[in-house]
């Protein structure tokens, strides 16, 4: 046997195992024997067959089958303990010839870097406190999403309802396909351009309006057919405890809860985003290669959420290649972070998580839902694999906590957080 390694790069290596039928004889012998002892052949009584009648019946299949045998024995036995491969290995080739054996595997290996001192690192944080004015926006929103809609010829209005037939029009102004019977709500965010161009217009108007996406705009000849004009639900005391399954009752109890519930929103919003800088950050600091083999496990992660978010059904046109092509850069990325966390991990062995951590944990959780800790208890360990998740999250939790201790924290309002790379 000889093993030779040749390496493609500082965590990329690809190993050649020879070997020849001198090497593999006697386990092709131990396994015909074997055979021998219980093979039923016609004529002969069990464990009596000639050697040389068993190797022709069975010789090509015992030979596949054990060198398959041996591959994984050399890999599990010699390769394994020498490089320690991460993710997935691959046979590449595998040859059979002339009693010689050529394996060609492909592995990665977990690369060496130093961490970055982490108090040299500063990464921006949202801080906002949402103001009467966020609060009596969303009091609008709630008003405009409970109210009626009647046919109307007044001029249309910033929260109307339009059926409308919509004719794209190209670079010269021409028509192309027209879409009959649209139904557009003016209200909605999205159609922030449409409002600009259809408030104070009439039924049966026809107006050429511009749709803005991005860097880019798009011209439609639109004909309104029906307009139907919003009335507004009343602040009474029966909306508002409907609105709050009974938590407020009053306008200003109203208010407040919308207060905490929109702060909440922005305070875990901030939190995710400064989680995502932090990890971003922490990604470009380092350099360093990641093998292809946690970038391709990684990709199929990706492969295997797309697949199940299409339900199965992938597209015709879908091309494997160009879906690795376009997630290369996020795989890779992602694969680093893997990378650092270990390391971090081991640079801060207090954040292990504790049997309190995670009775902390599911009493909040069942506070959160209305549910008593036992409940919450039995969920989690009705899964090995939810316990894990568990483990895994709170982990998490605890080395951003940390990380959030040492690096440098530049904390931006809401506007100066939106305009920053501007």
């Amino acid at each position: 046997m000889n093993i030779t390694v040749e390496s493609k790069n500082a965590v990329d290596k690809e190993i050649l195992l020879k070997a020849t039928r001198e090497d593999l004889a006697p386990k092709f012998e131990k396994a015909l024997k074997d055979i021998r002892k219980k093979a039923q052949l016609p004529g002969f009584r069990v464990g009596h067959a000639p050697m040389q009648l068993i190797r022709k019946r069975f010789g090509k299949d015992v030979e596949a089958e054990e060198i398959n045998n041996y591959i994984q024995d050399v890999f599990r036995e010699t390769i394994f303990p020498e490089h320690k491969p991460v993710g997935e290995p691959k046979i590449t080739d595998m040859k059979w010839e002339n009693d010689e054996l050529e394996v060609t595997f492909s592995i990665g290996i977990k690369p060496e870097f130093e961490l970055v001192d982490l108090t040299t690192l500063k990464v921006d944080k949202l801080v906002h406190d949402v103001t009467d004015e966020e609060v009596q926006k969303e009091v609008d929103y709630s008003l405009i999403r409970k109210g009626t809609y009647e046919e109307s010829e007044d001029p249309i209005e910033e929260n109307s309802k339009i059926t409308a037939d919509v004719e794209p029009l190209d670079d010269h102004g021409h028509g192309t396909n027209i879409e009959a019977d649209q139904e557009i709500n003016l209200s909605e965010p999205d159609n922030e351009s449409l409002r600009k161009d259809l408030v104070g217009k009439k039924s049966g108007d026809t107006v050429e309006v511009t749709m803005e996406h991005g860097d880019h705009s798009h011209k439609y000849k639109v004909t309104i057919k029906t307009h139907q004009k919003l009335t507004k639900a009343e602040l009474t005391e029966e909306f508002i405890k409907e609105a709050t399954q009974e938590e407020a009752s009053t306008e200003e109890e109203y208010r407040a809860f919308l207060k905490s519930r929109i702060q909440d929103y922005f305070d875990k919003t901030s939190a995710d985003m400064f989680k995502e800088s932090i990890a971003e950050k922490l990604v470009n600091s380092h350099e360093f290669e990641v093998p292809v083999s946690i970038i391709d496990h990684v990709t199929n992660s990706y492969y295997e959420e797309y697949k199940q978010r299409a339900k199965g059904e992938l597209p015709e046109s879908f091309n494997m290649d160009e879906f690795r092509n376009a997630s290369f850069e996020r795989a890779k990325n992602e694969s680093k972070w893997m990378f650092i966390m270990d390391e971090l991990m081991e640079k801060y062995p207090e954040i292990e998580i504790t049997p309190q951590d995670a009775d902390d944990f599911m009493a909040a959780e069942a506070a959160k839902y209305g549910l008593t800790v036992d409940m919450i208890k039995q969920f989690y360990a009705s899964s090995t694999e939810q316990l894990e998740n568990l483990r895994q999250n709170l982990r998490s939790q605890k080395l951003f906590d940390k990380l959030a201790n040492d690096i440098g924290v530049n904390e931006l309002s809401k506007e100066a957080y939106e305009n920053r790379n501007k």
